[in-house]
């Protein structure tokens, strides 16, 4: 039976394709007018129904009204075709809008950028003043700062706190052990914090 199936099932691709003579279409009428129904796999059974009322002469009744619906059919399917091409019109014409307004603005902001600013120095003088008055800010800054260590360092003699360790600067450490073979200092995660 699975050897007559499968001969079946290559005579119907071949009567599907068109290409099945008149003797191995009168093999597949005989076929299904001696096999049952429940005898068929399910996707043999639609062409069973075919080739038996093909068998009988091919006399098929028609539903009234089926040349109207397959007509109005095929009516909407031209009209959703039509609509889908405007859609994809009104698709690309968005897409370059789009990209017009995203390249005006890019121009503006370049343009916007390239424009000199109220606090840009173009006056070479001006500049040096202003390098210079920067650079005794920081000298100041650093003044307070070396004031307030030494504050700091006449408080804790005081105290009585030794400075003796932090003054031996000519000492040179090792820190050989520190680093890998390739010179570079380990980083652990504990001591970064993470």
């Amino acid at each position: 039976m699975k050897k007559d199936l499968y001969h079946i099932k290559q005579l119907l691709s071949l009567y599907h394709s068109g290409m099945t003579t008149l003797a191995q279409e009168h093999e597949l009428m005989e076929f299904f007018a001696v096999t049952p129904e429940s005898a068929l796999p399910d996707d043999m059974k639609a062409d069973r129904r075919m080739m038996v009322l093909l068998a009988a002469d091919g006399v098929c009744r028609v539903p009234a009204g089926l040349d109207a619906q397959l007509s109005a059919h095929i009516d909407m399917l031209e009209r959703r075709e039509h609509r889908g091409r405007r859609g994809r019109r009104l698709m690309a014409i968005a897409s370059v809008a789009a990209s017009v307004a995203i390249l005006l603005t890019a121009t503006v902001f370049v343009v916007k950028d390239s424009s000199s600013s109220v606090y840009e120095l173009t006056d070479p003088q001006e500049a040096q003043d202003e390098t210079q008055r920067a650079l005794l800010l920081v000298s100041e800054c650093l003044n307070k700062a070396d004031r307030k260590a030494e504050e700091t360092d006449m408080l804790l003699e005081r105290l009585g706190f030794d400075m003796s360790m932090f003054e031996d600067d000519s000492m040179e450490y090792d820190d050989s052990l520190m680093t890998g073979d390739d010179g570079i200092v380990p980083v652990f995660s504990d001591t970064i914090g993470v």
